[in-house]
């Protein structure tokens, strides 16, 4: 028995060793130990399991490209690095700066010799960032950006400063440079030299300012901008441009909208041209974005969407599908600003407005129909669809008033509710609980000032009210959640109370007429609650009934003549009476209520 346990010994010793041999042998590759051939059934009398078979290789198709992380502290080194070469560019620029003014009050610098000293400077730094794009691709960006910086503030102090040249030439040099700039970016692939072009292009007329406003120059000559910033994002799709051109083109409009409106006297040119632009604009940063998703999405090799793994390693996964999103948010406010620029420009009504406005949402509901129709895209298409929607709701707020307004929006909202039932629809819901919100609030307003007129519930105010609180009882049989149902009915319980209250307080003996009409609505809330065993039906019907005990003692007793009293106090107190008698035997609380009745 020792002699088997010697040799059981012996043969694991050498198993160990052998494995400690393998492991040395991997942490030091570069040793030239020779890895030990190892037979455990032969020498160690221990036979290994069978090794699993080897795995099948399957020719996958490749996967689109992710967004990847950086090694461990690569992004706090990447940061330095940029930072390093920001201050270093930044200081460089504020150096010279100092050396020019210091030079300038010796007076060892005429204004012609400044302004060549500025073009010597960009130039230079323009000549290194292309030499060194290849080797230093970073450290080029930021030589070349401080080129074309330095050359947009040469062109300016040359005009506006020293008056060296005139406003053609200024001009003509602003554009040339915005040019240089766009055409460096698409040939080193560079999306910041595109920024700074489209930053100095839109402003290009505002550094060149003379005073003497031209508003179909300024439009035309932003249009141009856009254009071409709009061609680079078509064949680039660079976001950061777009979100520049949006950003810059609608202040241009903007500033020129304000000019036109505080002017005395604005020629009617002026008016056209500046509406010309805006609706460029509406179909520059909307309709341009949408095509451009669309395309990328039928052919992605063509029309690839730019990767963010260059500035997304510190964003988070739910900013960065955000950033993918920039079409549906564009495609929303796009026409809204469209909206909010152009109404100053015309003294119009607003039915006529309410016409343009429903225009628009028959564009945009077609394009809806074509994008999911031809392309696919149904996204893209609903968020289309639901942009013609609320320009429809502006547009029917614009052309109808009252009572007819009134009852038309709950009625929208109504159909809303039902299409989200039947397509299961969350995003249609939404719109339908913001639209009964708005009229919920005007029901309020209605309810607390409206004085009733003629005859009790047959006004036409009273009959608009009444159909609006009923279009939302039935719009609630059609919602998704429990909480989302009880919620209207109490807000519809809430109506009818306030409205038989506003109707009959006005009345001699108003009083007793609104607590009759309560008391019997809350006995039939009751009643219906113990036979079909609902517990909320239950529970709201006794609170309307302590609610009518509590108007009995606060209200009733102060304001109504002693008959009044009499009759409501004996009637009330013998229904409860009959009611708790009876509660029992009309109780069906073991039977489960049917969909009908819920």
């Amino acid at each position: 028995m020792d002699a088997r346990n010697d040799g059981l010994i012996e043969r694991l010793e050498k198993l160990e060793k052998a494995v400690e041999e393998i492991q040395l042998a991997i942490a030091d590759p570069r040793s030239n130990r020779p890895a030990p051939a190892l037979d455990p059934g032969a020498k160690t009398g221990i036979t290994p399991p069978p090794s699993p078979p080897a795995p099948v290789r399957k020719e996958l198709s490749p996967k689109p490209a992710t967004h990847k992380k950086p090694p461990p502290g690569y992004g706090d080194l990447f940061k330095s690095e940029s930072l390093l070469k920001l201050v270093g560019i930044s200081l460089i620029l504020f150096g010279i700066a100092f050396v020019f003014k210091y030079s300038i009050d010796q007076g060892w610098l005429t204004e012609t010799v400044r302004v060549c000293f500025g073009l010597l400077l960009g130039t230079l730094l323009f000549a290194l960032g292309v030499r060194l794009h290849t080797p230093r691709r970073s450290f080029s960006l930021v030589l070349l950006g401080g080129g074309i910086a330095a050359y947009y503030i040469t062109g300016y102090a040359a005009f506006q400063f020293y008056a060296l040249i005139s406003h053609p030439i200024a001009f003509s040099f602003m554009i040339a440079v915005t040019l240089l700039s766009f055409f460096v970016s698409l040939r080193q692939r560079e999306t910041t030299l595109s920024l700074i072009g489209t930053a100095g292009g839109l402003g290009t007329p505002f550094l060149l300012y003379t005073g003497a406003g031209n508003i179909p120059g300024l439009v035309g000559y932003t249009c141009l901008i856009l254009a071409g910033t709009s061609a680079i994002y078509l064949a680039r799709g660079w976001r950061s441009l777009l979100w520049t051109s949006v950003i810059g083109g609608w202040l241009v409009f903007s500033t020129a909208s304000i000019a036109v409106v505080d002017a005395p006297f604005t020629d009617t040119t002026d008016r056209w041209a500046l509406q010309a632009g805006i609706l460029f604009g509406l179909l520059a940063f909307w309709l341009l974005p949408v095509l451009r998703e669309v395309l990328s999405a039928a052919n992605p090799s063509h029309w690839p969407r730019p990767s963010l793994e260059s500035i997304a390693w510190d964003i988070p996964d739910r900013t960065i599908k955000l950033i993918h999103r920039h079409p549906h948010m564009l495609s929303v406010s796009t026409p809204l600003i469209a909206i909010a620029a152009s109404a100053p420009l015309w003294d119009l009504s607003p039915r006529t407005w309410g016409w343009i406005i429903l225009a628009g949402a028959a564009l945009f509901a077609l394009v809806a129909w074509n994008l999911k129709r031809f392309t696919g895209e149904k996204a893209l298409a609903y968020t289309q669809g639901m942009v013609a929607l609320l320009l429809a709701t502006m547009a029917l707020c614009l052309l109808l008033e009252g009572d007819v307004l009134f009852f038309t929006l709950a009625a929208e909202a109504t159909i809303l509710h039902f299409l989200s039932h039947r397509l299961e629809d969350r995003g249609i819901s939404i719109s339908g609980h913001a639209l009964f919100i708005g009229v919920g609030i005007a029901l309020t307003i209605r309810l607390l000032a409206w004085p009733p007129e003629g005859l009790p519930v047959f006004t036409i105010h009273s009959l608009t009210d009444l159909a609006v609180i009923g279009l939302a009882l039935a719009a609630s049989f059609r919602l998704q959640t429990s909480a989302e149902r009880l919620v209207y009915r109490l807000l519809v319980h809430a109506g009818i109370l306030g409205l038989s209250l506003r109707e009959l307080s006005t009345l001699d003996g108003g009083q007793g007429y609104v607590t009759v009409v309560w008391g019997i609505y809350a006995i039939a809330l009751l009643l219906a609650g113990l036979r079909l065993g609902i517990d909320q039906l239950l529970m709201v019907a006794m609170g309307t009934l302590l609610l009518v005990v509590g108007k009995l003692f606060l209200v009733d007793l102060a304001r109504l003549e002693a008959i009044w009293r009499i009759l409501l106090f004996l009637g009330f107190g013998g229904i409860f009476l009959v009611l708790s008698y009876f509660y029992q035997s009309l109780w069906k609380k073991g039977t489960p209520p049917s969909p009908e009745a819920e």
